[in-house]
């Protein structure tokens, strides 16, 4: 009877130990299994990052390759620009043409305004001048003569320029030449992107056809509006998107990488406080390759409409 009793309880706690066994090697099991699954994910992430590392690395490969022909491109026009240009010598007994130029002091001269409007449309995307002209990129031009340096009133310049205002910089035709010859010379930090116009027969017209809206102010309503059509006409609710500033600071990252946040001009043109319509025109005339720089267009082509507003709205509201 106690051998009974003594096998049956001995057969209860082996069916026991069994049972405890193979709880003990399904929980180890489990937690093998859920182990694996997060090793996969690992796994799955670092491909995924993997993947992106190499995208980035192709884009900028692509960046990089369009850098160089935008070098080269600029390096070949520059040694177009630099190359001499044959002078034609007129026979000596040739009769001089009727002069159309104003001889003025210190040997400067005004020189042929219609000549001068031809050469501003260089200035017109920037500038405006005439009947109904407002400020853009750059303040209008009406009434430029006599006016202070950086002191027309609603348009932000350069501290520079306005320190040179404040200095007594005043516009004549002595310092337009001068700027018009080389900005950065006589405004080291100046806002505008611009080399300067080194024929001395160019600034003279230009100068002479500047005067025409500042000599006789009170002909400037009764004058022809110089602004010039739209590099790219775009359809209303394109232009009529409010871009996400806070998107557009998101996605500055790539055009930082050249343009200069703080508006300084190290060869790369600043698009600082570039006014939002002016901004978004230009970029999709990058992105239909209206016009011809191989970087931004590729930068551009890769745009939204929405995207490209953000930016705008970013970029136009930087200090």
């Amino acid at each position: 009877m106690i051998l009974s009793v003594l096998g049956g309880v001995a057969l209860v706690l082996g069916t026991a130990y069994g049972w405890t066994a193979r709880d003990h090697r399904d929980a180890e099991l489990a937690a093998l299994t859920d182990r694996l699954a997060q090793v996969e994910a690992r796994s799955a992430s670092l491909s995924e990052q993997a993947a992106q590392v190499s995208e980035l690395e192709a884009k900028l490969s692509e960046l990089e390759a369009a850098l160089v022909a935008a070098q080269e491109e600029a390096e070949a026009a520059r040694q177009a620009a630099l190359a001499p240009t044959p002078v034609i010598e007129s026979p000596a007994e040739s009769e001089p043409e009727e002069d159309t130029v104003v001889a003025v002091a210190d040997g400067l001269e005004f020189g042929d305004p219609e000549q001068g409007k031809a050469v501003f449309g260089q200035c017109s995307f920037c500038h405006k001048i005439g009947q109904g002209a407002q400020d853009g990129i750059g303040p209008h031009l009406n009434g430029i003569f006599g006016r202070r340096a950086g002191a027309h009133e609603g348009f932000k310049y350069s501290e520079d320029m306005s320190m040179m205002g404040a200095d007594g910089l005043t516009w004549n035709l002595e310092t337009l030449n001068a700027y018009l010859e080389n900005p950065k010379a006589l405004v080291s930090r100046t806002r505008m992107n611009f080399a300067g116009l080194e024929e001395e027969q160019d600034r003279a017209d230009i100068l002479a056809y500047l005067r025409q809206f500042s000599a006789s102010p009170q002909n400037i309503p009764e004058a022809a509006p110089t602004a010039q059509a739209r590099e790219v006409e775009l359809p209303d609710d394109i232009l009529a998107i409010v871009g996400d500033t806070d998107y557009g600071e998101y996605l500055s990252s790539e055009c930082k990488t050249c343009h200069q946040q703080d508006g300084t001009d190290e060869g790369i043109p600043s698009i600082t406080q570039w006014p939002t319509e002016d901004f978004v025109i230009a970029m999709h005339a990058y992105k239909q390759k209206l016009r011809p720089h191989p970087v931004m267009q590729m930068m551009a082509g890769r745009l939204s409409a929405e995207e490209i507003a953000a930016l705008a709205a970013y970029f136009g509201n930087l200090d």
